[in-house]
């Protein structure tokens, strides 16, 4: 082979291992190929370099990121926020793949078989994870979209998500992923016993995860939930300038609910975020609309809402009793950066004025991580652990309104500035895989799809499809009791943090003692 195309490979390596992590995730959904692609980036950065290793990891970013990250370019309308994003969050993987060169080459790590392979595997899925981590929670709230766990919601290990979280989920498929390049590398070495094992343990913890027990089985009664999809035009901006016009949408859809399950019959109806496209609270025309669906159905209705004061707005969800109007209301915690209000503001315009597309910053809420409703059918009121939109994704935020006696997940969003990208989906899959983790029935309300109900389990009992007006009617289990993972909170992914820092650290030391020991057999 000639050097050139030789020096090629490692660069052709990373794409396609990139690749293969982004098939995992929607559209195309092979949840095995994450694994693959994680077993090609641990080959190809094998025996590299930490500014090598930085180089390839951050192209196996960018051949993931950029098509899983395309929607930003959708909802923006031209490609600036996509480059940016993704640049950012390859970053991320350069620095996964610097640092597993430094600790791949740690002494005793970079060379052996039986217990050395089983400490390579293990030390490859810690310093995934803990970049995963960080990535998935700094700055300003990190950007989780991408965590490996995200994309197991068909595979047989979920139900570890209910003991080891999201970072407890990515782990295995991290670890999985380090057995299969360990395998081939034995193969490569003829230690075929070595291969065997390592390809046994990366069948076992992709494998084994399906016989653990999820508990799905309502705990506390039920709660009879219908979920609205308004729809929205495709020219969502047009639309929601157009006053009342996407509160119309889910008012009809509301009433023609009502005719079909009749007046009563429901416990509680989940309207999507943005749903009032001028708040009820503060106009009257908007209060009629919401408060006639209401009465049409006969059950109070969770309305997505905008309020603006003080200069800032809220994105809230309001609790909108038939006849008496707005009650309790949950407001976001975690605004979405550069999409829903904007960091460094002034900063940034130096350098584009697309920063002023955002006009007034959604300031986060202070609240509580729950809803209250009142089941009619057991007469009694029944808490709901919320998330708009993106928190979905940040077990942390969920896991809050568990705690808080939430016994239901609700997850309100508009999903109208992303069209027909793959976004919705991806949220979808986050919510099938927060829903095992937390232990609870999860719904989602969208203004143009996707709606669903997800069972406890993490499988996804009725959906609508994308851009028509539907309703959903389920009667959700409710659940009191606490998963391992909610129990475990966010140590692990501390854990997982410190113990990734603590070997990079030892890669640093190894390195440089390997580099003076060069210096000291120079003639």
């Amino acid at each position: 082979m000639r050097p050139r195309i030789r020096r090629l490979l490692p660069l052709l390596g990373s794409v396609c291992a990139g690749l293969a992590v982004w098939a995992a995730f929607p559209p195309l959904n092979v949840w095995w190929a994450a694994p693959l692609g994680l077993a090609l980036l641990a080959t190809v950065l094998r025996g590299r370099g930490p500014g090598v290793g930085a180089g390839l990891g951050l192209v196996f970013g960018l051949a993931l990121f950029t098509p899983l990250l395309h929607f930003t370019a959708v909802a923006m309308g031209n490609p600036l926020g996509w480059v940016a994003l993704t640049a950012v969050e390859s970053l991320y993987l350069a620095a996964f793949g610097s640092a597993w060169a430094l600790v791949g080459r740690i002494g005793r790590l970079e060379h052996g078989g039986g217990a050395v392979v089983l400490a390579r595997m293990l030390a490859f899925a810690v310093v995934w994870c803990g970049v995963e981590e960080v990535r998935s929670s700094w700055p300003w709230g990190g950007f989780p979209f991408g965590r490996l766990a995200f994309a197991m919601a068909d595979a047989p290990m979920l139900p570890f998500a209910a003991y080891g979280g999201a970072i407890g989920l990515s782990a295995l498929v991290a670890f999985a992923g380090a057995g299969l390049a360990e395998a081939g590398r034995a193969v490569r070495g003829r230690r075929s016993l070595s291969a065997l094992v390592a390809a046994a343990l990366a069948g076992l913890v992709t494998a084994a995860p399906i016989l653990l027990p999820v508990d799905g089985a309502a705990q506390d009664g039920t709660l009879r939930v219908g979920a609205v999809q308004g729809n929205v035009a495709e020219e969502f901006e047009d639309a929601f300038n157009r006053a009342l016009e996407v509160t119309g949408n889910h008012a009809e859809a509301t009433r023609t609910l009502a005719g079909d399950v009749g007046r009563g019959t429901l416990d509680v109806v989940i309207w999507p975020e943005n749903a009032a496209d001028l708040d009820p609270r503060d106009f009257s025309a908007s209060a009629a609309l919401v408060d006639s669906a209401a009465q049409s159905v006969g059950a109070p209705v969770l309305v997505g809402a905008i309020l603006y004061a003080d200069g800032v707005r809220y994105n809230d969800m309001v609790v909108w009793s038939p006849g008496a109007g707005a009650g309790e209301y949950y407001r976001k915690h975690r605004p979405v950066p550069f999409a829903e209000y904007i960091p460094l503001r002034e900063q940034l315009r130096q350098l584009t004025d697309q920063v002023d597309r955002i006009g007034t910053d959604l300031a986060p809420g202070t609240g509580p991580y729950t809803l209250t409703v009142h089941a009619a059918a057991q007469d009694r009121d029944v808490k709901l652990a919320m998330g708009i939109c993106f928190e979905v994704a940040y077990d942390d935020t969920l896991r809050d309104g568990v705690e808080q006696g939430g016994e239901l997940i609700v997850i309100p969003t508009n999903n109208a500035s992303f069209l027909h990208s793959s976004e919705a989906e991806q949220q979808l899959e986050q919510g099938r895989v927060q829903a095992v983790i937390h232990g609870r029935a999860l719904v989602q309300a969208s203004t143009v799809g996707v709606t669903a109900i997800i069972n406890p389990r993490g499988v996804v009992e009725q959906r609508t499809q994308p851009y028509t007006q539907a309703a959903l009617v389920a009667d959700v289990p409710l659940r009191t009791s606490i998963t391992v993972a909610d129990r475990l909170g966010g140590l692990p992914g501390l854990a997982l943090q410190v113990a990734a820092a603590l070997l990079t650290a030892a890669g640093m030391v190894s390195g440089m003692s390997r580099l003076r020991r060069r210096r000291r057999r120079r003639p």
